[in-house]
């Protein structure tokens, strides 16, 4: 253990015995935060000792902690930020952890089919595995209304197909590792958002490193015919093309042996230069990979540095599986779940016989994070009496628009249209107020060709008040708010 570590041991052990009467500390801290010291003569110092630095820092981590302590976690937030929809949301502070990870929901509020969430995610275990562009967003889910399931199949009782959601980060603190953030969430009508409302998550993503023409170490030198294993068309999961495949799958008779010829230039073991050979007077090159990993490398790229540095892509390449015993899976008779290994086989175009001079690159990413579950409930007041809905018919160039909802996060809408398209996702929408118009941002929706209906929704960038509301407008038409 270096010095340091030994005097911020110390640091920390003396701290743990300090006791803070808070009672009289937010307010003092709160002013101190804010006070100016623009007119503050300047005087030479010595320079700091490294143990005094981490002992400063440390002490106000102890102040902020114990001023967000007597403030309470959902008011501090608010005045530290003062998010968008700040004034709408109910204070909720519950949280779930797991895998050293805790969720928790800060403020949040719902109106039926929408909702705004203020929620953080923080590493409690001291690792700082949180990064600040971390993605909240994958592995996401919202429960839908329970009675909702009984009559769209095909949905399950935790989904994201059917609710879109935006996500925006507000702030990253590093020193206590976490992020918050603020989702502004929209279900489809036909699955409404459950009450309570239930939020999940199954991963978090931490980092990913980017990888763009790296050299991959194997030397071409000297590279032959290779052993080969005969493909049938059958065992082709995905192709690519680069403008020289032949249209007749069948006629990929080989494919080259899986192996193991080197290690990828990011050194990580589930993903491997697999093969490298000739075929039919091409170069092959087949990458093998662990199937259906949610973190770590992702699909790779390939391309060949020619003596001169010019990078020739492949002609085209080609995916196929394989199971535990590293037999080839039929996709006609074979599940997508069987698979253990992929293997992605480029195939390159070259003139001469000697490749000594040649070089592969790679460019890709490699993504960390960790599985979990993470599940909170959040029980909120009822804000039905903060929404209007109305039933009229209204015809919008060609659009009916049969059923409107407003809330003071924004409209849906759920109609029928005439002609071959659906045209209500280019509409400009506005909310007429005593104070001027409000434009509204489309946040997506979905169709039915079949029958010619849809459901659309557009948010606000702010809270809207909907007694200040006097009408909707449509592409110019007027729909008065009674």
């Amino acid at each position: 253990m270096s010095k340091f570590d030994i005097d911020e041991q110390k640091i920390r052990d003396m701290l743990s015995q300090i006791t803070v009467d808070s009672s009289k500390l937010a307010e003092q801290v709160k002013s101190r935060l804010y006070e100016d010291r623009a007119d503050m003569p300047a005087r030479h110092r010595k320079r700091w000792t490294r143990s005094t630095i981490a002992a400063i820092v440390m002490s106000f981590v102890l102040v902020a902690s114990a001023t967000a302590a007597v403030l309470g976690n959902f008011d501090w937030f608010i005045e530290r930020f003062n998010p968008d929809f700040g004034k709408i949301v109910e204070p909720v502070e519950v949280y779930s952890e797991d895998q050293g990870i805790r969720m928790e929901v800060i403020g949040a509020q719902k109106y039926d089919n929408q909702a705004i969430v203020y929620l953080s995610l923080q590493d409690i275990t001291g690792q700082n595995r949180l990064k600040e562009l971390t993605d909240y967003g994958a592995g996401f889910s919202v429960k839908m209304n329970p009675q909702a399931q009984e009559t769209v199949t095909g949905v399950d009782e935790f989904t994201s197909a059917n609710a879109m959601w935006k996500e925006k980060i507000l702030y990253f603190d590093e020193d206590t590792n976490t992020i918050y953030y603020e989702f502004n969430i929209t279900a489809a009508p036909e699955t409404p958002l459950a009450e309570p409302l239930e939020l999940r998550k199954f991963l978090i993503y931490f980092d990913e490193k980017a990888y763009n023409d790296e050299p991959i170490s194997v030397s071409l030198t000297g590279i032959k015919s290779a052993e080969t294993t005969p493909l049938v068309k059958v065992q082709f999961w995905s192709s690519w093309s680069g403008g020289n495949m032949p249209d007749d799958l069948s006629s990929y008779a080989e494919a080259l042996m899986p192996g193991h010829f080197a290690d990828m230039p990011h050194g990580k073991k589930d993903q491997w230069v697999s093969n490298i050979g000739i075929i039919d007077g091409k170069l092959h090159v087949q990458i093998g990979e662990i199937f259906n990993e949610v973190f770590g490398p992702s699909t790779p790229e390939l391309s060949l540095k020619d003596p001169d540095g010019n990078s020739i892509s492949p002609d085209y390449s080609f995916v196929f599986l394989g199971d535990e015993k590293n037999d080839l899976l039929n996709l006609e008779k074979n599940d997508y779940a069987d698979g253990i290994d992929r293997y992605n086989e480029f195939v390159f175009p070259i003139s001469t016989e000697d490749l000594s001079e040649y070089k592969l690159s790679y460019t890709g990413s490699v993504s960390t994070g960790v599985k979990g579950s993470w599940k909170v409930s959040v029980n909120l007041s009822d804000s039905n009496q903060s929404t209007r809905t109305w039933t009229n018919d209204i015809s919008v160039d060609g659009h009916l628009f049969e059923y409107i909802t407003l809330s003071p996060l924004g409209l849906q809408v759920i109609g029928t249209y005439q002609g071959e398209e659906c045209l209500v996702g280019d509409m400009s929408i506005g909310v007429e107020t005593v104070d001027g118009i409000i434009p509204l941002e489309a946040v997506g929706g979905s169709e039915k060709p079949d029958k010619h209906t849809f459901n659309s929704s557009w948010n606000t960038k702010a809270p809207l008040d909907i007694t200040k509301a006097k009408a909707i407008i449509i592409n110019g038409t007027r729909i008065p708010i009674k």
